[in-house]
């Protein structure tokens, strides 16, 4: 697994979050800007605007705008948050099945049972939690691939065991290395997954900021100057 790739991906997928977050704010200013002026604006009876004036419509318009974009903003972190929890829920118990396991080498079992790092849920998954998510699915799959290779340490000892005793073991023999198995597919299944649940959202946002860096309709509305909306008489 090319853990250096994945962190990059995972950087830029939460600097994309954040982008879209602050477009986000972006937009909510300028309605607040508006809402503003427009109250002065009713105020002045020289400079009252009619009811259907383009500044209203202008309001309307990103207010449209903004709900939407929340919208994706509030799916998209839901989403990913909840795919890396889930991931480190099914990792952690995987790590805790593997240090049931009686095989030996206690000692390097509770060392790699100590350097678990369990993630607390939290329901605001900010920028700096979902990077921790990350970090903690990282950690642990490493570590269960230092269960595994103890596993195959115990494996190999106890076929030289058995043989140089001349021991007819081979149920026990098939049954463990049934178990090694079923663990290897679970870790490549769980790594796959993790694999591609970052690249997923790693397209996805990326998607979603061109979508909002290119969108024309958002620029007019934000860049639109308000005398330009104005109808001074």
């Amino acid at each position: 697994m090319d853990y250096h790739s994945l962190d990059e991906k995972t950087t830029k997928i939460i600097d994309n979050i954040d982008t879209l977050n602050n477009k986000i704010s972006v937009i909510k200013k300028k309605i607040s800007t508006i809402s503003n002026v427009n109250q002065k604006l009713e105020k002045n009876k020289i400079l009252k605007q009619d009811v259907n004036s383009n500044l209203a419509f202008q309001s309307i318009m990103l207010k449209n705008e903004f709900t939407y974009y929340l919208n994706i903003f509030n799916f998209t972190k839901t989403k990913y948050s909840k795919e890396l929890m889930e991931l480190s829920e099914y990792v952690l118990m995987i790590l805790i099945s593997l240090n049931k396991l009686e095989i030996g080498n206690e000692e390097k079992k509770k060392d790699i049972f100590n350097q678990i790092i369990y993630t607390k849920k939290s329901s605001k998954n900010t920028s700096g939690e979902l990077k921790d998510i990350f970090i903690n699915i990282i950690n642990n799959l490493k570590l269960v691939d230092k269960f595994i290779k103890i596993f195959d340490e115990y494996i190999v000892k106890l076929k030289t065991k058995n043989n140089n005793k001349n021991l007819h073991s081979n149920n026990f023999e098939i049954n463990i290395n049934y178990k090694k198995e079923i663990v290897n597919i679970e870790y490549n299944r769980y790594c796959d997954k993790f694999v591609k649940t970052i690249n997923y959202f790693s397209e996805c946002t990326d998607n979603i900021i061109e979508q909002v860096e290119k969108s024309n309709l958002l620029k007019f509305f934000l860049n639109l100057k308000l005398k330009d909306n104005i109808n001074i008489q």
